[in-house]
């Protein structure tokens, strides 16, 4: 057999270039690197959603009022727009509220997406979700390697057991080449006049984040009895006699409509967590835990959570939802399926009903602490 290199020098040159791509997220330093992270400005069949949390991140400067964070239930599930008219409505001046949302759960990409918002830009309230609900990632973010880079991120992982640390060091070491080729070339970036998102088969007729201040609006709908996604959208107004005195916040009077799983957390989604407390409480955000429902909930008399989660964020949450046997009440289960896109995430009809609920509760929690 041929060997692998014809000589020692050809070898020991391999060797060299090997070390320096293990080593180059340890050896450069953070000021040469581009800024903004180009992952935030990368195109890709998935992470199109980007563009947009770069422009709310990076390039707007003003106080955010209400910022929603989280992965696509987040985007999926408030009508930000809405939110945003209905508190100018209220306080009598514009506000500024967004979404800064991304594709794929875990506390980790919560934690970190955050905390460049927080470097960025003074945001009053942060809204979050359950990242765990109905699952336990036990693997870092899917797309950690486009957003963590070791020179400005790494100093989170300190308290990380070394296996973790190592994991999201190689991460940083896979999004190298991108941000060293940034140094040559910018990344061209997306059309951010654009008024739909195209490509993908759930998103078709989509409302860009663009118009949509960071949430997207899909115009699918899930059928329960093949559990398909179906493209023949009509909207749908579902005739509840649900209304916003509803909402549920919790309080020893309301502690039956919550259930605590209590379900242990892989140990770094469980740091990350407490990280993300930790950074908002250091920030003087006030944060509210808000119940995103999912189609399973349809009939369930209570919201369930991973956690209490004022004790593993160590800090004050306000948690807000609606049961889902309340929230659906009178409906089939072919009328909620017209509220979701998939069996997790609402759509344009599901955000439109969830958002006109829960937007007086979160407005009046709003101007109880920043009211003139």
């Amino acid at each position: 057999m041929r060997p692998a290199f014809s000589s020692t020098k050809q070898a020991a040159a391999f060797a060299l270039l090997l070390l320096f791509l293990l080593g180059a997220p340890w050896l450069s330093a953070e000021k040469i690197l581009p800024q903004p992270k180009p992952g935030y400005s990368s195109e890709s069949i998935r992470w199109e959603y980007f563009a947009w949390v770069q422009k709310f991140i990076f390039e707007e400067t003003n106080d955010i009022d209400i910022a929603f964070v989280g992965s696509s239930h987040m985007e999926h599930g408030i009508d930000t727009p809405y939110v945003q008219q209905k508190l100018d409505e209220r306080l009598g001046h514009p506000t500024v509220v967004r979404s800064i949302c991304w594709a794929g759960s875990g506390f980790d990409s919560l934690y970190f997406f955050t905390k460049d918002l927080l470097d960025h830009r003074h945001v009053k309230t942060l809204v979050f979700y359950d990242e765990c609900s109905g699952k336990t990632p036990n693997e870092v973010q899917q797309f950690v390697t486009h957003w963590f880079r070791f020179q400005e991120d790494g100093g989170a992982l300190s308290d990380l057991p070394v296996a973790d640390r190592a994991t999201y060091y190689f991460a940083s070491v896979i999004g190298m080449p991108r941000n060293l080729l940034e140094l040559v070339t910018p990344n061209l970036p997306r059309d951010t006049n654009s008024t739909r998102i195209s490509n993908h088969f759930w998103e078709k007729g989509a409302i860009d984040p663009a118009t949509g201040l960071g949430c997207m609006s899909t115009r699918t709908c899930f059928d329960p009895m093949t559990g398909e996604i179906n493209t023949s959208f009509v909207p749908y107004v579902p005739p509840t006699k649900v209304t916003a005195t509803d909402i549920r916040i919790y309080t020893p009077a309301t502690a039956s409509d919550f259930v605590f799983s209590n379900q242990p957390l892989p140990a770094f989604q469980n740091y990350f967590a407490r990280q993300f407390g930790l950074l908002v409480k250091n920030h003087g955000c006030k944060l509210v835990l808000l119940h995103l429902p999912v189609y399973a909930e349809k009939t369930a008399p209570a919201m369930t959570e991973s956690c209490y989660w004022p004790d593993l964020l160590q800090t004050d949450v306000c948690m807000m939802g609606v049961p889902g046997k309340q929230l659906f009440a009178g409906l089939s289960e072919p009328e909620v399926g017209q509220l979701y896109t998939d069996p997790v995430h609402l759509n344009e009809n599901g955000q439109k009903y969830f958002t006109s609920l829960i937007t007086p509760a979160l407005l009046q929690f709003y101007e109880s602490h920043f009211s003139r």
